[in-house]
């Protein structure tokens, strides 16, 4: 089972239940950080995932630049979705692992 790492938005049980049903182990963070060590509040997620979205509706600019930064040094697909919808990010994250 693929994993599939989505940051942003309140809804971790609903992510991780439509992942399932489509076959994808979702690690979910909601992207509220706080202290400034957004790195460590992410990387156990990232590390995990072979994708990566983040929700652009529901994330602040610090989180979103820190997981992206650690995504892209660590070569995982990245994508973006627009909104808090959690069947287009799903979506999204099947279209990147295909």
């Amino acid at each position: 089972m693929k994993t599939v790492a989505i940051i942003g938005g309140s809804q971790t049980g609903t992510f991780k239940e439509i992942g399932k049903r489509h076959g994808l182990n979702i690690e979910h963070h909601d992207g509220k950080i706080g202290g400034g060590r957004a790195e460590s509040h992410f990387k156990r997620i990232i590390n995990k995932a072979e994708v990566v979205i983040i929700l652009k509706g529901a994330i602040n600019h610090s989180s979103m630049w820190a997981v992206r930064g650690m995504a892209e040094k660590q070569g995982k697909k990245i994508d973006y979705h627009n909104g808090f919808g959690v069947t287009g990010a799903v979506e999204k994250a099947l279209q990147l692992i295909s």
